[in-house]
């Protein structure tokens, strides 16, 4: 699969190029990129609200945030 960057992907991306991420997960992971500013590692994705260690593990190697 291809890299995401998800500090630019936007909601169909993330739940169509990530395993685990639905659109509910996707809207949040936007939220809180619009709240907070980018991210700067795929680690940050685990300060979203249902994301958790499992779900960075399955998609460590697909996840860009530059």
């Amino acid at each position: 699969a291809d890299s995401v960057n998800i500090n630019t992907a936007d909601a169909e991306t993330l739940s169509t190029q990530l395993s685990g991420i639905g659109e509910r997960r996707a809207e949040a992971i936007i939220r809180y990129r619009d709240q907070h500013g980018p991210f700067r590692s795929p680690e940050d994705l685990m300060q979203v609200k249902g994301i958790g260690e499992r779900v960075l593990e399955i998609n460590h190697e697909n996840i860009r945030v530059n």
